[in-house]
This record gives structure tokens, sequence and C-alpha cells, in this order.
């Protein structure tokens, strides 16, 4: 018995049926068709998608591509939410590992842990367990945001396993005493060397160093004005800065000018005003602290560059930039400055990393710690 069809589509014969699925803002009736080899298989699809509607799935959720909807969700969603550092990490996850994966041509509705099952069995060849944890991280973001806008009912990330990670990860080398002593001294001689001596005399994080203004160096009341940040992101096609305030509020913050950082800076200050002369670049107090050779923001790879071959010159371990600043901390602790203290120096929201919480620090302790750290270098 030949099978009821009631509509032709490529030759091929199909059932359809119409269903009104909801209203568009201007009140009129939304309809949707729905095909099937038979009127049973039909009417299947159609009272199933009405009754994911009424679970609060969104209209038309069925025609949302993955590769449409984690774009849109990266830069409207993710990218105001989080730190410009935290976003770049992502950005560049995406387009490595996400934007052109197996998911990429996929339907939401149609993904499922089996399919990201097999993409990280995929990336394995070529990427570490670590590597693979952090592009899990952002599409169980992404998947949460998916089902919280009704696009999916559930996160087919319940059900994915990560891989096990098996090796030992060194910890970066954080510099003894002796051995910043070595980098302070090179930063005398070295104009190289002082932007490094500076983070290791002040406990800043890069970006936040990168971003000083003259202007955020206050000799007279002997602080450091830390209220911003800077990185590099490729907006609209084009790799620029892009300062923004710092990642918390705690990092909002003033530090003591170490006296042993002050004839540093001085003569720093100095160079920079003559590059700035030679460059045809008028000087301001809203000028670059830490400026590049045409008196831009310096961007972070050339920094890490520079750092691995002084560390390799003075004989040091190499280590990172970030590495400087947790020697900071970890020179503070030696001087028996207070925990809270750092922690206040470090600009965490939270001493997780050096205890639980902190309460506020004045001025006058703050100053008391950096001046048990100045004291050591004098």
């Amino acid at each position: 018995m030949p099978r009821k069809t009631n509509t032709t589509i490529n030759n091929n014969d199909y059932y359809r049926v119409t269903a009104t699925i909801g209203k568009a803002a201007d009140g009129k009736p939304i309809r949707k068709q729905f095909y099937g080899s038979n009127k049973k298989e039909a009417e299947a699809k159609r009272d199933e998608y009405i009754a994911n509607i009424k679970q609060g799935l969104a209209i038309n959720y069925d025609k949302a591509l993955f590769s449409v909807a984690f774009k849109a969700w990266l830069d409207n969603v993710l990218r105001p939410s989080v730190a410009l550092s935290s976003y770049r990490r992502y950005e560049v996850d995406y387009r490595l590992r996400i934007r052109d994966c197996g998911l990429a041509s996929m339907r939401l509705t149609d993904i499922r842990a089996a399919n990201i099952q097999a993409l990280y069995s995929e990336l394995l060849v070529d990427y570490t367990p670590n590597t693979i944890w952090n592009t899990d991280k952002l599409l169980r973001h992404f998947f949460n945001y998916a089902v919280k806008s009704d696009l999916i009912i559930k996160s087919p990330m319940l059900a994915v396993e990560l891989p096990a990670d098996k090796s030992v990860k060194p910890e970066k080398h954080i510099l003894g005493r002796d051995e910043a002593q070595r980098l302070i001294d090179e930063a005398r001689e070295n104009p190289d060397a002082v932007i490094f001596a500076f983070a290791v005399l002040s406990g800043l994080r890069q970006g936040e160093i990168l971003a000083l203004k003259h202007s955020d160096i206050d000799f007279k009341a002997g602080k450091i004005h830390v209220n911003k940040t800077v990185d590099f992101l490729t907006i609209d096609g084009s790799f620029k800065p892009l300062v923004t305030v710092p990642k918390t509020q705690a990092s909002i913050r003033t530090v003591p000018i170490m006296d042993a950082l002050k004839p540093l800076l001085s003569t720093h200050i100095r160079r920079e005003k003559e590059k700035h002369f030679k460059e045809c670049t008028p000087w301001t107090l809203d000028s670059i602290l830490f400026s590049s050779a045409k008196c831009t923001y310096i961007e972070g790879g050339n920094i890490r560059k520079r750092l691995k071959r002084l560390l390799k010159k003075l004989g040091i371990e190499p280590t990172s930039f970030h590495a400087l600043r947790h020697s900071f901390c970890t020179l503070l602790a030696e001087q028996g400055v207070p925990l809270k203290t750092a922690s206040m120096l470090m600009g965490h929201s939270s001493i997780s990393i050096t205890a639980k919480y902190y309460t506020h620090v004045d001025d006058a302790e703050k100053r008391r710690g950096i001046e048990k750290l100045s004291n050591a270098f004098i």
C-alpha cells in the first residue's frame, strides 16, 4: 500500500503538517511546517517541537547552529563579563580549537556528549590534557548559557569525561633575594632590565605595569597608583592594545615606592623623555611609563622575550614575568611582613593564595611593609 503524502520536494514525496508555534512582536501568529515520510511521522515531529517550546525552549530553537550561537555568545556575552586577560585566553582557545571543529556545522539540539568526546579525542593528538581542560571550561560556559537562553533543554557536557593529566608540571622559578639583587644591580646600567626590577620591587601584574602612565607615579607622596591594565587583542581584524580597569576592585590600589626603586625610576623617566624628544613625540604626564621604541604600548610577547635573554645573561633560572610578582610576595614574607599587608599590596580580591580573606590595611601599615623589604636592598 503506497504511503500517503501531500507534498513533493526535489522529486521526493513527504507528508507536511503546519502548526502555530507562537506569536510575533506585532501579534501575528508564527507558523511552522513539519515534514515526515508519512502523516504519523510529521505529526510526531510537530508534537515534539511544541512540547519543547512548552518546556521553555525559544521559538525556532532548532535552527540555532553551534558556530553562529557560540561566536555571538563569545562576543556579546562573555567578552563584557570577564577580565581582558581572561577573554584573550578564551578567544585564542576558540580560534585554535573550537571555531573550525566538527561541532561548527551542527545544530545545538543535535550535539550530544559523544560529539564532544570525539572532539577531545581528536585534540589529544596535538594538545595536552591541560589544554583540553581549558577548552572544556569554555564549552561548559557556553552550553550553560544555551540552557539559560532556552536554546537547549540540558547541556551535553553533563556526560563528558575529561582526559587524565599524568604529567608533572614544574612550578615557575621564584627569585630569591640574591637573584633579585642581581636583577636590580643590572637595572642600574641596563635600561632593558628596569621594568623587571620594577616588577620585583612593586608586585604589580604585567598588564598593570604596561598600562602605567607617568601621572601614576607620585614621587612626592611616594606612591604608585594602580588603576588600569592593558592587553593586546585582535579587534575588528586588527591586533591592538586595549586598556581597561583591573579585573577586581582590590586591584585598584596604591603601592608605596620602595627606596631601592626610586633612583631606577628617576633614571628611567629621564630616558623616556629623551626618547620622546628623539621620536618627535610630545612627552606629557599622560605618556606611557614603559613604552616601546616608538613610544607606544609594549606587547606582552616582546617583554617575555626580553626577560628570557636577561635571565640567561644573569645566570638566573628561566621564569615568567608573573613569577617576578610572586617573588615580591615571597620576599615580603621573608621579611616578616603580615599576610594581610602582603595581600593588600598584591591587589588580591581574596587571600586564598596567601590565606583566606583579609581586612583593610591602611597606608601606614603598607608603608612599614615596603620599608622592611626596601631595607634588604639598600
